[in-house]
């Protein structure tokens, strides 16, 4: 009803229990259009809480709603980044998972640029076509797009390669669209 009458409901659960709530997602929030925003805590596979609060299948149930934005963050900066695009997106659901874990600080001193809709976000400066750092180097050897925190994972891969392999890497920032 908040989202009918204009407010910007944002709700947060763990991942896990959005397959209990799928029914309302779809029903309730889907297939009137409404902007509600998802705020999916213990997203992956998080440790010590059991298998029971492993929040793994929330990508693969909302990808199946209409107009649905399923988005995830690597880090603190780029989960501001996402909840303020969520804050504007109004054509549907939309949702951000995030870990159970700390927070990566590899690109904390850096500024994350905004989410656009459907775009992914290129984390080496050197093979960022749209970027300020692009020096010309050419085309990498592979790129690898990750999505959420894998993407400091695969930053992480990149670097132990870096003497014989040239990896862009990418966050993917959206499973859908």
């Amino acid at each position: 009803d908040l989202a009918k009458t204009g407010f910007k409901p944002f709700f947060a659960a763990y991942s896990t229990f959005l397959q209990r709530a799928f029914d309302q997602a779809f029903q309730e929030v889907s297939l009137q259009g409404l902007a509600v925003r998802l705020l999916l805590d213990r997203a992956g596979l998080v440790g010590g809480d059991g298998a029971v609060h492993h929040g793994f299948c929330d990508v693969a149930i909302l990808r199946v709603l209409p107009k649905a934005a399923i988005m995830a963050a690597m880090d603190e900066p780029s989960l501001k980044a996402c909840l303020e695009f969520m804050r504007s997106y109004e054509e549907g659901l939309s949702s951000v998972r995030y870990p159970r874990d700390n927070c990566s600080e590899r690109f904390a001193s850096e500024p994350c640029p905004p989410f656009v809709l459907g775009k992914a976000r290129c984390l080496t400066p050197q093979f960022d076509l749209d970027g300020p750092g692009n020096n010309g180097s050419g085309v990498p050897d592979v790129a690898v797009l990750a999505f959420g925190t894998c993407a400091v994972d695969a930053m992480a891969a990149a670097d132990m390669v870096a003497g014989t392999h040239r990896v862009a890497v990418y966050d993917a920032r959206f499973a859908k669209p």
